[in-house]
């Protein structure tokens, strides 16, 4: 009978510490989920501990997940609040930090590592508490406004013969911040403005006035703004619809990473 008794005991001991198991594993998941695939148009992938999934509707997105649209693909990742941050084609996007937004899991740091994003942060994630960012290989993006769009290139623009690395901001509702990236040796922040466009070109900024305006800067100013960042000084250069100004901008731009 004794026997018994130590058996009936370990037998409910294993099965509470099965039951322990069970609960901690979904709560651990809940905590890591940032959002969900609310919208998909073509076709994307996820690079999630080491393996590579198809994107799909209503799949949830964890923390350090890898998201890459192909060129016919997009798609929109809800997030707490009705929130959302939209993808474009041929553009990839990491998660790279979370935190809990009355109660649920957001993403608090994305990286942008190619192509288009579009973001709308609305709700709690705008709190004074909350902080958001969409950081490129270049640039840290602090967000304080509504609605922008956020584009990262490594490919060489005409006119700027050093560099290879572009953050182009597009704001649609309220105010972000962006600066320049870590490996800049000039370290500046610019306030972007509803209806605006920055590009931080390597390590400087250009202030192209209205949103859209990346093409404001004419095939004079262009050529002078690669002079200036051959040249690794600060110039001032009136072009298109706004001014760049250096900022000490590196002759070699930051390396790029692989995708």
């Amino acid at each position: 009978m004794h026997s018994n008794l130590i058996s009936g005991r370990g037998a409910a001991f294993l099965a509470a510490a099965l039951l322990a198991i069970l609960t901690v594993v979904p709560a651990a998941h809940a905590q890591n989920t940032v959002g969900t695939i609310t919208q998909l148009q073509g076709t994307a992938s996820i690079q999630r501990a080491g393996a590579t999934i198809a994107a799909a509707v209503n799949m949830p997105v964890l923390l350090h997940d890898k998201i890459t649209t192909d060129p016919n693909g997009s798609l929109t990742l809800g997030l707490v609040d009705n929130s959302s941050l939209q993808l474009g084609a041929s553009s990839t996007m990491t998660i790279d930090g979370s935190l809990l937004v009355n109660g649920v899991g957001a993403p608090s740091q994305v990286g942008l590592l190619g192509g288009h994003l579009h973001s709308i942060i609305v709700g709690a994630m705008r709190g004074s508490t909350t902080t958001f960012q969409v950081n490129t290989p270049n640039a840290v993006g602090a967000v304080r406004g509504t609605g922008w769009s956020e584009d990262y290139t490594d490919q060489q623009r005409q006119g700027f013969p050093t560099c290879l690395q572009y953050t182009d901001v597009d704001v649609d509702e309220g105010t972000v911040q962006l600066c320049t990236g870590p490996s800049c040796t000039n370290k500046e922040c610019r306030d972007v403005q509803a209806g605006h466009h920055l590009t931080l070109a390597c390590c400087a900024f250009f202030e192209g006035g209205a949103a859209g305006g990346v093409g404001a800067l004419g095939t004079a100013g262009a050529i002078g703004l690669g002079v200036g960042l051959a040249a690794g000084v600060g110039v001032g250069i009136a072009a298109g619809a706004g001014a760049f100004s250096g900022g000490g901008s590196s002759t070699t731009p930051p390396a790029t990473p692989s995708k």
